[in-house]
């Protein structure tokens, strides 16, 4: 299963869900540390305010402070006393500066929780509380919140990426179960299906020999069935190729993709000509060489000109180019039938899909061709491109990387 389409979304589920277990634990980590730092800072920040207020308020002539507080005091001539312990340069402040009220001052590289009081003389006194330490545990605190969130975000990534494989485990099982059952049923469905079609073929051909004996009804309802087992048999075809290359991706042989637009355009050509349609090569003579599955790359091909063929009027024209360059070869379907819309090529390619188009004309069916096509060329290392506007043509693009070819040396 590995390298397979199936593989890549299971591996993109466990991803996913360790990515969104990381997101959890990451909110969840900084939901917590934010409300932590908040609360803690806030209620340092309250303590501090009510311990300088509470002191510089009820400060005395001799301004002596308590609980860390140093005081001073400016009279209303603009003299200022210092109260016992006052640091040097915290006396030489600015009193005047200070807004009223509570504030903070950052002295010689340290911090201070302030509180003004203006007395009714015209004198002021302030305290100042030293939260120098306060600042620089606060910051510690963040380093280590911060720290403790991303080993926590790593550890969940961790956890929720072994959980997550182990949560997608039964849907990759369920996932190679419904391949086998898809490989083995179209496996078993193919012979009994060539039978009927065969029978029916005969049917078809014996009333065709009886002319007029034959009612006319009954050789069209015949034509018919001939018609539909032909359709279910192509399905299985695609079922039975879609499980092959979720097995089994292409290694493949170098192919000359300009010589299988050739061939493909020839093989196809007189059914074109029945239809009306002009059928054209493109591919400028030279040697363009990829590497895959001719056959695969053949199918691939051949379900996108019988697509172009089935959306063109009689007299238009379908086109196959193959052209090289900058190391990619690319194969492109080019129509002038009723169009598409390319915003919706996504859609257009999963499994029976269908596309929009004219009003009078019957819109678009891809069926499982064109969700096979796309599987086919990421197979083999490429990409689908798609691009059309309604009512006037449409354009299939395989881009493949190119290969060497047969016999040069690297």
């Amino acid at each position: 299963m590995n390298g397979t389409p199936d593989a890549r979304m299971v591996r993109r589920a466990a991803i996913g869900i360790a990515a969104q277990v990381a997101a959890a634990v990451a909110a969840t980590v900084l939901l917590v540390s934010v409300l932590a730092y908040s609360l803690t800072v806030r209620a340092e920040h309250h303590d501090e305010e009510r311990i300088v207020r509470t002191v510089t308020e009820s400060a005395g002539p001799q301004l002596i402070g308590s609980d860390g507080v140093v005081l001073l005091h400016r009279d209303a001539s603009g003299s200022v006393r210092s109260g016992p312990a006052v640091p040097e340069a915290v006396s030489r402040l600015d009193l005047g500066r200070l807004r009223a009220g509570r504030g903070n001052a950052g002295v010689a590289g340290r911090e201070y929780e302030t509180y003004a009081v203006d007395r009714p003389d015209g004198s002021r006194t302030v305290g100042l509380l030293d939260v120098t330490s306060r600042e620089e545990s606060g910051e510690r605190l963040v380093g280590s919140l911060l720290l403790g969130g991303l080993v926590g975000i790593a550890v969940a990534g961790a956890a929720g990426l072994l959980l997550g494989r182990r949560a997608v485990q039964p849907l990759g099982r369920a996932l190679d179960l419904q391949r086998r059952f898809v490989a083995d049923a179209s496996h078993e469905l193919r012979t009994p299906l060539a039978v009927l079609h065969t029978r029916a073929e005969l049917i078809q051909r014996r009333l065709a020999r009886a002319g007029d004996l034959a009612d006319e009804r009954l050789r069209a309802d015949v034509a018919r069935l001939t018609t539909d087992t032909r359709a279910l048999g192509e399905v299985v075809e695609d079922l039975l190729l879609s499980a092959e290359l979720q097995h089994r991706p292409a290694a493949g042989v170098p192919i000359d993709a300009g010589d299988l637009v050739r061939e493909l355009v020839t093989s196809v050509g007189p059914h074109a000509e029945r239809r009306g349609v002009t059928l054209a090569a493109d591919t400028g003579g030279g040697v363009l060489m990829v590497q895959g599955v001719r056959s695969s790359l053949r199918r691939a091909l051949a379900a996108l000109v019988d697509n172009a063929l089935a959306h063109v009027d009689t007299g238009g024209s379908v086109t196959v180019g193959a052209h090289g360059g900058g190391g990619r070869v690319r194969v492109a379907v080019t129509d002038d039938g009723d169009g598409l819309d390319p915003s919706g090529a996504d859609d257009l390619m999963r499994r029976f899909a269908r596309g929009s188009g004219h009003a009078d004309r019957e819109r678009r069916r891809f069926g499982l061709g064109l969700a096979l096509v796309n599987e086919v060329v990421q197979a083999h290392r490429g990409r689908l491109e798609i691009s059309g506007s309604p009512g006037h043509g449409a354009r299939f693009v395989i881009d493949l990387p190119a290969a060497r070819e047969p016999g040069t040396s690297s």
